[in-house]
């Protein structure tokens, strides 16, 4: 987390002062657009003089300065689709800091910055598509009212919502087992999928905190995601991507089983799973990094660059990852600096430091695990050729049971299947051979503390390899790299 001094004079900073915001009204429940500069002088007047009341509650700052202050809990890299389903060379391609749907390359829910004044009320909500969420107030304080995800009380919820007089009844005295909880600063929350939340602020607070899908509570994430279709959500605040997420959940857990890829040949090489042709490649990244890298490495299309200045005129860009050369030193091994030669030209070599800072800690998180953590009983699922059965817990064949049938219902206007699934019918018959190989699957066994599903680790040397077949010309390969 940031230092203790921090506020929200610094989220502005971090952000861009001209990044817009959507503010509710507390008194409407409605939302408005703000620019950080103007929201931060609203936060900092003395409350006697704050005619309204207006809530910050949906500002992500992934791709941002401070993205780099903040780190989620660890058992949230873990297990989060976003980090170990969705293809890895998509969410290298974003660039974009907004959450302008047109500019997404996956869903970007990962880290929210919460800036609520005294008074503020966000009434009974569910988070998008069932989401869990993490949730660390680090000044201020918050009360929750929570309700538990009954039938009865999710039936309860869907009738309050749909008869508009939201404003005239406290769901909480409707439904079943409310209760209330009060977090002071410096706790840390979690809220499972499906449960039904009112939130109060009772001094002026800062959070941050973050939305997770999951593979151990999948049919309540599904429930929750016809409720809003049923209750007719806006698409700007429901999870981006949701159907194209479940296709490449089956798809790697049917990878990380049986080592069967359902992914397109340019994903499965973009991902790292099969070696890419012998020639100039873009091993393992997507083809639009490789354009920004041979501009910044190789001095290629100003003329593209100049266009991409004049269409981001007006907005905050997303900043550059730090390169203070905070990397651990390393060397490349001696055949491949005999093989290179030459030392490295400056603009390459700077570029590749930014690289491989990028594949430090915080971008390869989701495949990195303790030193100290049990095997599975495949060994390493994301580098090895399973050799022992690997079991699978009873929440995950119930999740994967359960987007089979959902995915299978859809009509084809609906599926939502995604470019890097190769045959979407072929993948559903995959899925149901792994649910009848593992029905009897011993839970015991399936508890390791390890996920099953990760992505292969990128190391420096593929960085390295990625960097040099990306340059076109044959000097500026001829090279002899020392990594600090």
């Amino acid at each position: 987390m940031p230092d203790p001094d921090f506020t929200v004079r610094d989220v502005k900073l971090l952000v861009g002062s001209r990044r817009l915001v959507d503010v509710m009204d507390v008194n409407t429940q409605k939302g408005t657009e703000m620019s950080m500069s103007q929201f931060v002088r609203y936060y900092e007047t003395p409350e006697a003089q704050r005619d309204k009341l207006y809530n910050v509650i949906s500002l992500e700052f992934s791709h941002t300065k401070l993205e780099h202050l903040v780190k989620r809990p660890t058992v949230v890299d873990l297990v989060d689709w976003v980090d170990n389903m969705w293809p890895q060379h998509l969410k290298e391609k974003q660039t974009e800091a907004t959450n302008a749907i047109a500019e997404m390359k996956y869903p970007k829910v990962k880290k929210y910055c919460l800036m609520s004044v005294k008074g503020c009320f966000t009434d009974f909500h569910i988070d998008f598509g069932g989401t869990s969420v993490w949730y660390h107030v680090f000044r201020g304080g918050k009360i929750f009212w929570l309700i538990p995800p009954t039938l009865h009380n999710l039936a309860l919820y869907e009738e309050w919502v749909l008869s508009g007089k939201q404003s005239d009844i406290f769901l909480g005295d409707r439904v079943e087992r409310c209760q209330r909880i009060e977090l002071k600063q410096g706790y840390t929350f979690f809220i499972p999928s499906g449960w039904i939340h009112a939130v109060y602020t009772p001094v002026d607070s800062l959070v941050f905190g973050g939305n997770i899908l999951h593979s151990f509570n999948v049919p309540m994430q599904l429930r929750i995601y016809e409720i809003e279709d049923r209750t007719r959500v806006q698409p700007k605040f429901r999870y981006p991507f949701y159907y194209e997420m479940c296709w490449y959940v089956l798809e790697r857990y049917v990878y990380c089983v049986t080592q069967r890829s359902h992914l397109t040949q340019e994903y499965q090489r973009e991902s790292m799973l099969i070696d890419a042709p012998r020639k100039p490649s873009i091993d393992g990244f997507s083809s639009d990094s490789w354009l920004e890298m041979e501009e910044e490495a190789c001095d290629q299309q100003p003329q593209e660059e100049e266009e991409k200045d004049e269409e981001g005129e007006g907005r905050d860009r997303a900043p550059k990852p730090p390169t203070d050369g905070s990397a651990s030193p390393t060397s490349m091994p001696s055949e491949d600096q005999e093989a290179l030669g030459k030392k490295p030209k400056a603009p390459a070599l700077r570029f590749l430091k930014r690289t491989l800072s990028n594949e430090s800690e915080e971008s390869v998180k989701s495949t990195t695990l303790p030193v100290d953590y049990p095997k599975t009983p495949t060994g390493s699922p994301a580098t090895e050729v399973s050799t022992k059965w690997t079991h699978l817990t009873e929440f995950e064949l119930k999740g994967l049971k359960a987007l089979v049938e959902k995915l299978e219902s859809l009509p084809e206007n609906k599926k939502c299947v995604p470019e890097g699934i190769e045959d979407p019918q072929a993948l559903l018959e995959g899925v149901k051979n792994v649910l009848k190989e593992h029905a009897d699957d011993d839970p015991s066994l399936a508890i390791t503390g390890v996920p099953v599903v990760t992505w292969p680790k990128k190391t420096p040397k593929t960085a390295i390899r990625s960097l040099i077949s990306a340059c076109p010309s044959s000097n500026a390969v001829e090279t002899s790299v020392t990594l600090t």
